[in-house]
């Protein structure tokens, strides 16, 4: 999926997305965004998260660096929101048990920045990249990066 697209359109992007996700083998399914500040990325999770029935406020987890939501629609039990920006090593998520977060079934885990801890995500995680140029962006995703 290649796609140019303008803020107002991202709803729609985020529906192809969740139509193009189907369920992870054995495990949660893994969405890994990519991009730089302003690009967009928590914005398409906010979008994501609306679609699948959360109907909290959906902010960047910068500080927490995780937030769960319950979710009653998509097929999925579970919405768990990621930011790796303060990441600085991969050992900083074994306190949030994210080891066992991805075994779960039903779940959806949705990564910002998820660059930064590559190395510990399943080879099915669906990298999505996003760029900005003015009030265009570009989603581009791919199976792996």
């Amino acid at each position: 999926m290649d796609v140019v697209y303008e803020e107002s359109q991202t709803k729609e992007v985020a529906e192809e997305i969740l139509q193009r996700l189907g369920a992870a083998e054995g495990g949660a399914r893994v969405l890994a965004l990519s991009g730089e500040l302003g690009a967009g990325k928590t914005t398409l999770v906010q979008h994501i998260a609306k679609l699948l029935g959360v109907t909290l406020p959906i902010t960047s987890p910068t500080f927490v660096v995780m937030k769960q939501y319950d979710l009653f629609e998509g097929g999925f039990v579970h919405l768990y929101h990621i930011d790796a920006y303060r990441i600085e090593s991969e050992s900083e998520l074994e306190p949030l048990h994210f080891g066992t977060i991805l075994k779960e079934k039903q779940a959806l885990i949705i990564i910002e920045w998820a660059e930064r801890i590559k190395t510990i995500l399943p080879g099915d995680t669906i990298w999505i990249t996003i760029t900005h140029n003015g009030t265009k962006r570009r989603l581009t995703l791919h199976a792996n990066s």
